[in-house]
Parts: structure tokens; sequence; C-alpha cells
């Protein structure tokens, strides 16, 4: 106990002027020094007036015994002032009675043979009226970011276990729905009980324990909290002041960038088009000198077997080493370097890649964008298609200089054939009798037939052979011109023809008279013989079509703004089997026989080679004994 010594009566005078509550409890020990108990020696004026509603404090009253009700001197605490008293070493811990306004942070030490006790009560901004603070509050509160001072609580061993706020803002105390007041000497756990397990309150504790600053992110995540926040926690004095400002919504919005551009990526990961996004590779002196894949698709990444995630961020020459060289990257650097959009085809040939590519790149802000379709397997088919059709012309150039030589050269055989056949006939007819001379007219007649076949043969490879100059060919006088020529022919056979005003069109004058001469020729060798029935009549029309009316008509597809001269040429002759359309068009084909009609069968066939020659169409349709019409579609100029 405390004496009236001078030195005691320094320390009660010391004890009494501290704002904090102090008591003194000595030890009591049996008969073999061991501690049984405490009793207060000593209570001062300020922890006279924590208590003072109960009056549990005051000398004489035991710990054990009498079950104290004091924050640092009761039965829970009883092993921890033995420990100081062996030991020698304070203990400090913050406790929280229903006696006390705010929390405690309270140090027991060794004095003597006994234990003093300091509770120094934690003051918060909530017990603070000064004008100072009201302003500083309000500037507090009225920031868009989280604040909050946090006191460390620990338990009977000194660890710590909780935080209690110190200090709060209007926006933190809004997670929880209430004011800032209503957080103040209140626990974390208490209002965020999520904090000791998901990690805040181990980071708390880290800087309360090291007094090192951290800023770190953090997902606040419970039954009522989804927020986002960036957190900064400093230590000060005793205190950890805690700040954070919420950027879920810029997280949400993050969060949803993130989804699309990743649907985005399926979308250009399934597309069959190549699709890359070069950045530009500078060297030392600002040269660039490659491109990197910022983006790429699955398919440029087949390519080279890859996975797209292995191609982005690589360079393009790392890839694709021969785009260096072989002039991809001198389109994709013109690109970049001028700003204008380059569409192109290109065969890339290198690196085991063997493709043909309809390449367009684009300049987006500092890099360039760029896709590609393959048409490989087009252009194969192309170059077969081409090849074939040089083989074919090959043979038809062939076939027709054959034709035209055997038929040039068939013709001396022939003449001298028909001229030994005149001697024969004139000079040794008396001597032949009849039945030779009549040998000799069809040998005669034979020749005839022969000589006209190889006329028409020849003509026929004239029209396949020969390219006359191009010019503007009025049809009018085509037509007038080979009316003269037959007008014998259409007088014998009185019949009647009636012309259009036909167009002008691009051709061969040549090859167009050609083409009305063996249609009108046609039309009157077709005539019906009988007496009885109307003259043969010929009309030759026209008008204008487009290429949609024209294959409704032909029954085929053709260019449906593409304009044609539709020609056609009708007659009332004897008509033809519809079956034989097609056929009548072929070389050689005859539908009836040469006692019928005379002729080689050819004169359709070069008609078809002149429309042919021309760019345009034919075809016929008739019935028997009804007659014929052709049609002709030449483009127009």
């Amino acid at each position: 106990m405390l004496s009236d010594q001078p030195t005691d009566v320094l320390v009660k005078q010391l004890l009494e002027a501290l704002s904090d509550a102090a008591v003194w409890v000595r030890a009591l020990r049996d008969e073999t020094n061991q501690i049984i108990d405490f009793e207060i020696t000593y209570v001062n004026q300020q922890a006279q007036h924590n208590v003072e509603e109960n009056n549990q404090l005051k000398a004489g009253l035991r710990v054990l015994t009498d079950s104290l009700n004091d924050p640092g001197l009761n039965k829970k605490n009883f092993q921890q002032l033995c420990q100081v008293m062996e030991t020698n070493q304070a203990h400090e811990f913050e406790y929280v009675s229903s006696n006390y306004e705010a929390s405690c942070h309270i140090r027991l030490a060794k004095l003597a043979d006994g234990i003093l006790s300091i509770a120094r009560t934690i003051p918060t901004l909530k017990d603070s009226d000064d004008q100072s603070t009201t302003e500083l509050r309000t500037v507090i509160d009225s920031a868009q970011v989280a604040i909050f001072l946090i006191h460390p609580v620990r338990n009977a061993v000194g660890k710590i276990v909780d935080f209690r706020f110190r200090m709060a803002n209007q926006m933190i105390a809004s997670y929880v729905g209430q004011e800032p007041d209503a957080l103040i000497g209140e626990l974390i756990s208490r209002w965020f009980p999520a904090y000791l397990t998901n990690g805040l309150f181990q980071r708390y504790v880290t800087i309360f324990d090291t007094g090192r600053t951290q800023h770190f992110n953090f997902h606040l995540h419970s039954d009522t909290i989804d927020s986002w926040v960036n957190i900064t926690g400093v230590r000060l004095a005793d205190d950890v002041l805690i700040t954070f400002s919420d950027y879920t919504d810029f997280k949400k919005l993050q969060q949803r960038l993130e989804a699309s551009a990743s649907e985005l990526q399926t979308v250009i990961d399934t597309s069959q088009t190549g699709i890359f996004l070069f950045s530009p590779v500078r060297n030392s002196a600002g040269n660039v000198v490659d491109f990197r894949f910022r983006v790429a698709n699955q398919q440029l990444a087949s390519y080279v077997g890859q996975k797209t995630d292995d191609v982005i961020g690589a360079l393009g020459s790392t890839w694709f080493p021969d785009y260096r060289t072989n002039g991809l990257f001198d389109a994709y650097y013109r690109t970049y370097a001028t700003g204008e959009p380059q569409r192109f085809d290109f065969h890339y040939d290198g690196g085991g890649i063997n493709a043909w590519l309809d390449i367009l790149s684009t300049k987006m802000g500092d890099e360039v964008l760029v896709t590609f379709s393959d048409y490989t397997p087009l252009k194969q088919l192309q170059q077969q298609l081409e090849n074939s059709i040089i083989d074919l012309q090959r043979s038809n150039k062939n076939l027709e200089q054959f034709a035209y030589v055997a038929s040039h050269d068939l013709q001396e055989p022939l003449r001298k054939i028909q001229a030994f056949g005149d001697i024969i006939q004139a000079q040794f007819s008396p001597i032949l009798g009849e039945g030779g001379a009549d040998m000799i007219g069809r040998m005669q007649s034979a020749a005839a037939r022969m000589q006209l076949l190889i006329k028409d043969v020849l003509a026929y490879s004239r029209i396949a052979n020969n390219r006359e100059t191009v010019t503007s060919v009025d049809l009018n006088k085509i037509v007038d011109y080979v009316l003269s020529d037959i007008d014998t022919l259409i007088s014998d056979k009185a019949a009647i023809v009636s012309v259009d005003l036909l167009p002008t069109v691009r051709g061969d004058a040549a090859q167009l008279r050609q083409l009305f001469q063996n249609l009108i020729s046609n039309a009157l060798k077709f005539t019906k013989v009988s007496k009885t029935d109307d003259p043969p009549t010929i009309a030759i029309t026209t008008r204008r079509v487009k290429g949609n009316e024209l294959a409704t008509l032909m029954g085929s597809s053709i260019d449906p703004y593409r304009k044609f001269h539709l020609i056609e040429v009708a007659d009332n002759g004897i008509g033809f089997d519809p079956h034989q359309a097609e056929r009548i068009f072929e070389v050689f084909q005859r539908l009836h026989t040469r006692s019928e009609y005379k002729g080689t069968g050819i004169g359709l066939a070069i008609v078809q080679k002149v429309v042919d020659n021309h760019q345009g169409y034919i075809w016929a349709e008739g019935r028997p004994g009804e007659g014929a019409t052709f049609y002709i579609a030449l483009p127009v100029s």
C-alpha cells in the first residue's frame, strides 16, 4: 500500500495529476510465495470518476475475490497480471467497457510488489465540438472518397483481433446505410463482418505492424455490397488511416468492354476472312523496320499452324519472314505512311505457304488494319480453265487451219476432174454411149457438189480465222446489199421481203453480210412448193432489250443490265421440228435430203460463228409447216 512517505506522496501526486485512470494493486502470496490474488492499494480520481456509478474500485478490494469490473483488473486478466509480475515486462491492449464512452488503451506495468494499471480513454471526433474540428468534419464528409481512421483492438494476450472506427466520413457510412456517428466507436466487424475473412483485416494489421503504406484494389462483395475500390492505408501513430475511391462504374464498364472484346474476338476468329492489326516497330533512328501483331484472328494464325495468342504480340517477320522481301511489307508501309487504303491481289509463295490472296490494307490511327480472303482454290481452277482454253484454242486453230488448207488443196484436183469430165463429155460422148454419158454426168454433178462443199468449208474457216477491223456497221446497208445480190432469186420465188429500220452496231461488215445472206437465202430455200400456198414472206424486225428479258427468252443466264439489239428474221416456209432447234447450227447437219433441198449443212454454222465473233446470241424457233424465226441478239454499241 502506498504510504505517507515523501516518495509515496510524490507518486500519489503524479498519479492524481494524470488525465488517465490509474489503479495500483499489490500482489498477495501464499507460504510458497506464489501469487494467489491482487488487492487494490490505490485508485486515483480519474479512475473513481470512470466507475462512480457502481463504485467498485476502492482500496482493499481484490481481483479474484471481489470480481472487479475493471478493463485491466479482473479474473480474465489474472494470468496476464501474474506474467507481468514474473517477467517485469509491461503489457498493453485495447479494451471497451460499457462504463466507457470511448475505447481504452490499457497498460499494465510492474510497480514495486504490485501492478500499476493505466487506462487512457481514446477520444473520437464525435467527442470534439470546437469549430476547427467541425470544419474538418464537413470537408471530410463532403469528400467523394471514403475516409476513416481505425484503432487496433487487442485481446488479452495483445493480439490484434479487430479495429475500431475512431473517425468515419459520410461516404464509408453510406455503404451500410448509416450516418458517420453510428460507426464511430464501433468495431469494423459490426458493420463489415466479411472484412475479417476476405483479406482486408489482415491487410490493415500488416499496415499497422510494418508501418508501410499500401495501395491496392479490392472487390467488396457481400450480400448487400458489390463494389470495386482502390484502397490506400497508412499508419498514423497508433492508428491506421484508410482512404478508398469507388471505381465500380468504371470496373463494370471495363468488364463490359472486356466481354465485348471477347465476343468480338470470337466473331473475328470464326470469320473465314483473315484479319489482323499491325503496329509499327521502329529502329533507333525512328524508321519503321517491321510491324507487330496487336490483333490477329485464327484464320491468319492457321497459316503458320499456331493459335491466336501465339501470334499476337509477335513481329510480322517472326511468323512470316518472307513478307519483308516479297513486297507485302512495302505495301503495308505505304498504307501506313500515306494513309491511303490499298486493295490488291497477291501471290504469297514462301515459308511453306502457297496462297492467292485478295488483300485490303487500311490505316487506323497509328496502326494498319489488314483483311484478306484466300481465293487459292478459285485461282487454281481459273488456271486449269485457262490452260484448258489455251489447249482448246490451239486445237481449234489447228482444225481450222487444217480445214482451210485441206479445202484449198482439194480444189485443184477437183478442177482437173471437172475439166477432164467436160472434155470427155464433149469429145467422147458418142463413143461412151448413153450409159457412159450418164456416168460422166453423175461424176460432174458430184464434183459440183464437192466444189460447193469446199467453198462452204473455206467460208467457215475464214470466218473462224479472220478478224477484220471492227467498225460501226449500218445493218440497213448490209441487208440492202444482200437483197440486191439475191434479187433474181427473190423474183423467181415471188417472195415478199419487209425490213424494219435496223440499228448500227460495232462489228465486221463482211461477216455480218455473210450472216444476213445465209439467213435470207435459207428462208428462200425452204419455202412451200404448193401454188395454193401464200407467197413466201420474209420479215426482218428489230427492238432493243435488256439482258434480263433476253435471258427469259433464251432460258439462260445473261448480265441483266447489258443491252442488246434483238433482230428477228421470220418466214412462212416449211419450218422445222422444235427439237431440232439446236442441231441446225452444227456443222454438216441437215434436216432434209439433198434430193429435197440442196446444201452442205454449213450455212447456219457460219451464222452461229459470226454471232459468236460479235459476242452475241442466236437461237431459232419453228414449227413444221408454219415457218421459222431466227433471233439474233447483238450488243448495243
